[in-house]
């Protein structure tokens, strides 16, 4: 049997496994949940398996709840269908538009060679740029798309080191820099990583809170900061050490790459000008108390102004606002065809997720998922988000951190009722552990997209992948245990 077959195959299984699974799970399931809270937990594993194996199309599961809740008698269409309309999921739809028009006009690369020309060229210092500029670009963008888009950059960039020893370990520094900083990157931003919503959204169905933009990034941006400079020790110092250097034709092929782009202007000059438009407007939305200070914000003209009315309206300036062509002709910033392209299951598997994720609550399943757990209680607070940071980790190494980060959200809220904790506490730190994840090809898609080009194997990701596995579960725990109270007021 051929490798196509044997993966045909697995898929088939995999099919009749998520509701086998999930039948199995309603009948075995203990007698004291309640009927919709058993036939909920089986509509869970089936979702959960069909997630983690990918046996149909991510939009397929998405929608599972539409059908399985109204005719399992767990809740109405209505009910089922208002989570996909949640105000975060239009969010992200603006921030996929946002990165389409960035992409349309090249400002991602122009970004990219500003930075390594900024930084150096010594072998350290190009790592260095790279992965300053993909992490700034993934705090906006999809970490998935600017790893897309990073890695010919730097795969251009890696072909000017010697074909030596130490250029082979700068290149495989720089290509898993360019996976780990989207990652890491994308922590720092509301709109970052699809995980990042997920805990948004997560927070508002199950809380009854929220967290704006300017909230989550204070969090997001502190474990960034720390977590790119570890990484880029640990790859440049420690796993791979790296001794080579790029001469004044690494310099010059960079430098005339960004006079190919020639000056901001036109098309590009007004995307960058809306684009900036919409992060001060993100800052700038919320009341700031800063004790003998108080700075107004943009709620106190518009009360009712949130952060997805400012992505919304940006995006829809795209379509709106001409730009001027390198060949002087004139067109849309963004156009339909173009907006076409982005990922559309990717919004609803937000809102099968969180459909999945309000019933998981509605119906009790997440207070009885988190009782064995009361006998974490008396551990220290610390303990128990390492302990959680740690397991989701795990669980994002085998599965799709957004799956992950999915299934994740209940258990944190039922665990924070269990040992006492503030349940969004928790839940920020199971969403950004789920975007961590650094050992292996299938853990992020990232690290897939540069394991696909052949320039690092599997043996090298995990060798680095393991140490900044160690330090992100350090610092994710460490820096929401730490900040989250006083950002969070909770």
């Amino acid at each position: 049997m051929s490798a196509a077959d044997r993966s045909l195959t697995a898929r088939r299984l995999a099919r009749w496994a998520g509701p086998a699974l999930g039948l199995m799970v309603y009948w075995l399931a203990p007698a004291e949940l309640t009927p919709s809270a058993r036939r909920t937990l089986g509509v869970a594993v089936w979702m959960v398996t069909w997630w983690i194996t990918e046996c149909v199309p991510i939009l397929t599961t998405s929608l599972l709840p539409l059908v399985l809740f109204p005719l399992l008698g767990i809740s109405s269409t209505r009910e089922s269908a208002a989570p996909y309309a949640n105000e975060l999921v239009f969010l992200f739809l603006a921030g996929f538009l946002l990165a389409a028009a960035l992409e349309r006009w090249n400002c991602h690369a122009r970004i990219a060679y500003r930075m390594v020309l900024l930084v150096g060229f010594t072998g350290r210092r190009v790592v260095l740029g790279v992965m300053l500029a993909t992490g700034f670009v993934s705090m906006w963008i999809s970490n998935t798309a600017t790893a897309a888009m990073m890695l010919p950059i730097a795969m251009a960039i890696g072909g000017l080191f010697d074909r030596d020893q130490a250029g082979d370990d700068a290149r495989t520094a720089l290509m898993l820099g360019v996976a780990y900083a989207a990652s890491i990157g994308g922590m720092a931003t509301l709109i970052g990583t699809p995980p990042n919503l997920v805990v948004a959204g997560a927070i508002r169905e199950l809380t009854g809170t929220g967290i704006s933009f300017a909230q989550f990034m204070a969090l997001g941006l502190p474990i960034t900061l720390v977590l790119l400079p570890a990484c880029w020790v640990i790859l440049t110092w420690v796993v791979f050490p790296v001794h080579a250097q790029i001469g004044g034709g690494g310099e010059q092929l960079l430098r005339d790459r960004l006079r190919q782009l020639g000056p901001v202007r036109g098309g590009e000059a007004r995307v960058l000008l809306i684009f900036l438009a919409v992060v001060l407007a993100w800052f700038s939305r919320e009341h700031k108390d800063l004790g003998s200070v108080s700075l107004p914000g943009l709620v106190d003209l518009f009360p009712r102004l949130s952060d997805t009315a400012i992505g919304v309206g940006a995006a829809v300036l795209l379509f709106l606002v001409p730009g001027t062509t390198g060949d002087g002709g004139r067109r849309p910033l963004l156009t339909w065809e173009e907006a076409r392209q982005i990922p559309w299951d990717v919004l609803f598997f937000f809102g099968g997720g969180l459909a999945l994720a309000q019933m998981m609550e509605t119906t009790g399943l997440t207070t009885w998922l988190g009782g064995g757990l009361t006998h974490l209680g008396g551990l220290p607070p610390l303990v128990i988000y390492l302990g959680l940071a740690a397991t989701v980790l795990v669980l994002s190494e085998l599965a799709s951190n957004l799956a992950v980060a999915t299934m994740t959200m209940p258990i944190a809220v039922a665990l924070g009722h269990s040992v006492g904790q503030p349940p969004v506490l928790l839940m920020l730190v199971a969403g950004f552990a789920a975007s961590t994840g650094f050992a292996l090809p299938i853990a992020t898609p990232p690290n897939t997209i540069v394991f696909g080009s052949g320039m690092v194997t599997v043996r090298q990701m995990l060798r680095a992948g393991l140490w900044l596995d160690l330090v992100s579960v350090l610092v994710v725990a460490g820096m929401v245990w730490l900040l989250a109270p006083v950002v969070l007021g909770r």
